[in-house]
């Protein structure tokens, strides 16, 4: 090596360990952040209260598709306005995404500020939404009927009833132990058993989309149809070139932003690996498509600092720029604290080496060297959000 690649590789690397601190550090004060937006039931109530009062101003404005106020709405911007308005808190756009978006919980649980959900055609699972404000009341913005534009609705209602599929929450709960907020509430006088049977009780988006992320949002505008996230990775594999046992493999850190204005959300990512099993620092350059809140594909080039070598037998390899890293991402259902969303994640990867003459490895050498497991959280946030006042 000479003196100038020597000095070339050096500053490569040295770059390499800032970059890879200063994103840490970034990663680390997400994640207090977080974990710092815990919020008491007494908080959560009042914020629930804000965000139904700011709702009844709006009554009697007429109805318009796309229109997200301050003097027209249809239903979901009706939602989406009151919300920015009311809590400076950014939602997606659409029934459809509020819906993943949201916590759905069991009806004997809803309380004043939650989703109420519905099903009004066969043109899609969730078509309509509106705000609960309490006796089986709630707020939405409506386009056809006797009374159109932002009116007071109840779920008791012969046309209502066999459309409510669930109630989500986006809001922490304002309950104190061992009290509801709503003691009209009265199950069994609408609940639709064929419709909300696939609701579920349990975290946003129990049931599986492969139409967009709950970040999805076709009618956004500016930073608002972005989406960030940052993941920690631990890596390992369970290959050697001469072994079956568990090896652990390096650590990565992968950022992406994606554009979330279509239903295949595209996007591009960095990662920094420090490749421990194969004593190499790398940097893939990562396009992605993300199908929804639990599956994301990734592949791209992969940039390599240092000399390759097979774990166990020491063998030298050389690491592929192009073709260089391909893999599938799965999540687990997210975790929504204020603006953040937090996940466990795993990925399954498979990054490219080859002999130092550029031919390929054998079979088993292939899938020792590249075929690496990363298991980690991630950190998710819409863009536009971190700008609101």
């Amino acid at each position: 090596m000479n003196k100038f690649a020597f000095f070339t590789e050096k500053g490569a690397r040295g770059l390499a360990k800032r970059t890879l601190s200063i994103m840490l550090l970034i990663f680390c004060v997400c994640c207090v952040r977080l974990c710092a937006e815990d919020t008491s039931p007494a908080e959560a109530q009042v914020m629930r209260e804000k965000f139904v009062a700011e709702s009844k101003k709006y009554v009697g404005s007429p109805y318009v598709l796309g229109a997200i106020g301050p003097d027209k709405f249809d239903c979901s911007g009706l939602v989406y306005h009151c919300s920015r308005e009311s809590l400076k808190k950014q939602l997606p756009r659409t029934a459809k995404a509020l819906y993943n978006y949201c916590r759905i919980v069991p009806d004997k649980d809803k309380e004043i500020g939650d989703l109420l959900f519905f099903k009004t055609n066969n043109t899609a699972p969730i078509t309509h939404v509106g705000i609960y404000i309490g006796n089986n009341q709630f707020i939405s913005a409506i386009s056809d009927g006797p009374n159109t534009g932002v009116i007071i609705s109840s779920l008791k209602q012969d046309y209502w009833k066999p459309k409510y599929v669930a109630c989500g929450q986006f809001l922490p709960s304002g309950k104190q132990k061992g009290r509801s907020n709503d003691s009209d509430f009265e199950e069994e006088d609408f609940i639709d058993d064929e419709e909300s049977s696939g609701s579920g009780s349990g975290s946003a988006g129990s049931n599986v989309s492969f139409k967009g992320s709950s970040f999805y949002n076709p009618e956004g505008e500016g930073l608002d149809v972005l989406a960030a996230d940052a993941s920690l990775f631990c890596d390992w594999s369970l290959i050697s070139p001469n072994s079956f046992m568990f090896q652990w493999r390096g650590i990565d850190l992968h950022t992406n932003v994606r554009y979330t204005k279509w239903a295949l959300e595209p996007g591009f990512g960095l990662g920094l690996r420090w490749n421990y099993g194969m004593g190499v620092f790398q940097m893939p350059l990562m396009f992605s498509a993300t199908v929804n809140d639990y599956f994301r594909f990734y592949a791209g080039p992969v940039v390599t600092f240092g000399n390759a070598r097979m774990m166990v037998t020491d063998e030298e390899v050389k690491a592929s720029v192009f073709p260089g890293i391909i893999g599938v991402s799965l999540s687990t259902p997210a975790l929504t604290i204020g603006k953040a969303k937090g996940q466990v994640v795993q990925d399954i990867s498979y990054t490219v080496f080859n002999k130092p003459d550029n031919s390929a490895l054998s079979f088993t050498n292939s899938v020792s060297a590249g075929l690496v497991l990363f298991t980690g959280i991630r950190v998710t946030l819409g863009v536009g959000s971190l700008f609101n006042k």
